[in-house]
């Protein structure tokens, strides 16, 4: 029995290190709640509930937010407009076939994006299972219903979000680089995925190429074959992507859009290095596990903890380098942390496992219980079913109608009504953060063909509320009273909007 005593549970496989501990351990081994996979198996239990209770609050989330902008544009898409050329964006390609998916399968209602969302979640979930699992299933599910709370915390205006997407992906190329170090026989296959993951992440936002190299945290420096697997993953995911944008006619025009308007987009709302810090307060339910990987970080990692590891650290990387600080680009940091820190805190003694997730219990309970006392009143949802009613009572399905808004509900009541946009240009930004060529070439399409309507909201992000943008802009003001007049305005808490149809002369013409 000494002999076993002596021995180290770090040093173990991990499926052997509940019964050196308890060997340890006589009273643990009476009462195996007492060592540390008992104690997480009793915190999964109130994590569990407030979870399930969260699930079941945002299935009421409505469409809004960046989503329904993606949706209205994967709405135009379907309608036979062409990415980059006919809608000015500086997105990514994949984001809109991803939400084309969405709409063509479910059309604009709350419940495709719900459904979406959810599916996501299920899948980030088993990825998170996969990963954590030879910790234990008790740390398995901690890291699951952790990173679930933190999702639905976050809210409606997180949900579908690309950052949420990448985040998922980065899980799934972080097994695959483990599944190639523990599999030899299909290394090549498993190295093949995780570059054409990397690049499907790519597609989503560039940065997430840095994703490729998770493997090397597994399986060593690469050799050639090896490079040349993920090579060929990451080269036939590409073409798969932008081959399909060339198809579609907007391949030509992704460079000079991208290299007109991010330029400008990149130079705004460089926030401090404090309100990069303040992002990161969506991560508070996982500060327990941030504090177990703190706690475990001086001991050697196998290689399955290192590739969690990496995706925290890619993480990091994600949110410095878009150098904006939104609260959504903390997912991938998020769901690294979420592993790491359940497989480090089920190797750590009970009493510090205890207080990491008394902090976690604690945490989340806590957000819930705040989150059950707001009432979100989602403004721009009320004035995107009055501009919705109001276009669908003067214009049939299908008529072209200029639309300038971002997110307060112009854009979704454009989509829902089934109108198509008259010119590339439907937020303001891409007006104001571009050169007077781009302006008059704006006024030029709006002169030679003019639209059914002209929608206005007072969203001219990244100037300051208000309709000045457009009133202070005398060409465009003076094609704006000469052809059409305001019929229908509306007013909902911080959001205004005008409906401008033809004037009664030029109609009866």
């Amino acid at each position: 029995m000494s002999q076993v005593r002596n021995l180290q549970p770090q040093a173990l496989s991990d499926d052997l290190k509940p019964s050196i501990r308890a060997l340890n351990n006589p009273r643990a081994a009476e009462l195996p709640w007492l060592n540390t996979s008992g104690l997480i198996t009793i915190a999964n239990v109130p994590l569990c509930a407030v979870t399930a209770w969260l699930l079941w609050r945002s299935l009421s989330w409505p469409l809004t937010g960046d989503a329904a902008i993606f949706h209205f544009m994967a709405n135009q898409f379907l309608m036979g407009l062409v990415p980059y050329r006919d809608l000015a964006d500086i997105n990514m390609p994949l984001v809109y076939a991803i939400h084309a998916a969405v709409v063509a399968i479910g059309g604009m209602s709350d419940l495709a994006l719900r459904t979406f969302d959810l599916l996501a979640a299920a899948g980030m979930s088993a990825l998170i299972m996969l990963l954590v699992r030879p910790a234990g299933w008790a740390a398995a599910l901690l890291a699951l219903l952790a990173m679930l709370a933190t999702h639905l915390l976050l809210g409606p205006y997180a949900a579908g979000q690309r950052d949420y997407l990448i985040a998922i992906l980065a899980l799934a190329v972080a097994w695959f680089s483990v599944a190639a170090g523990e599999t030899s026989q299909r290394r090549g296959i498993y190295l093949m995925t995780a570059g054409a993951t990397a690049m499907i992440a790519a597609s989503l936002k560039p940065s997430a190429l840095l994703l490729g190299l998770l493997p090397a945290l597994t399986i060593g420096p690469p050799r050639i074959r090896d490079a040349a697997a993920m090579t060929a993953g990451a080269l036939g995911a590409g073409f798969a992507v932008f081959g399909t944008l060339a198809a579609l006619g907007g391949l030509g025009h992704s460079s000079p859009c991208c290299t007109r308007f991010c330029p400008a987009y990149a130079s705004l709302d460089h926030p401090t290095f404090w309100q990069m810090l303040f992002a990161c307060a969506g991560l508070a339910p996982l500060g327990g596990l941030a504090v177990a990987s703190a706690l475990a970080m001086v001991t050697a990692n196998p290689a399955r903890t290192r590739a969690m590891m990496g995706v925290a650290a890619f993480g990091v990387i994600h949110l410095l380098v878009q150098r904006k600080g939104f609260f959504y680009h903390v997912y991938p940091l998020g769901v690294g942390l979420a592993c790491w820190g359940a497989v480090s805190l089920a190797a750590l003694p009970r009493w510090r496992a205890l207080a990491c997730l008394a902090l976690v219990v604690a945490t989340v309970t806590w957000q819930a219980v705040e989150a059950s006392r707001r009432i979100e009143p989602f403004p721009e949802v009320r004035a995107a079913g009055a501009m919705q009613a109001a276009l669908e009572s003067q214009l049939p399905r299908g008529a072209r109608v200029q639309a300038i808004d971002s997110d307060r509900g112009g854009l979704l009541a454009m989509a829902r009504a089934g109108m198509r946009q008259a010119t590339r240009h439907m937020q303001s930004f891409s007006l104001i953060l571009t050169d007077d060529a781009e302006r008059t070439a704006f006024l030029a399409a709006l002169a030679a063909d003019p639209p059914a309507a002209i929608l206005l909201t007072n969203d001219v992000w990244p100037q300051r509320p208000g309709f000045h943008v457009m009133e202070d802009w005398p060409e465009f003001r003076a094609f704006l009273t000469s052809h059409y007049e305001p019929r229908f305005t509306g007013h909902e808490d911080y959001i205004d909007w005008r409906l401008y149809l033809p004037r009664s002369s030029q109609a009866a013409g």
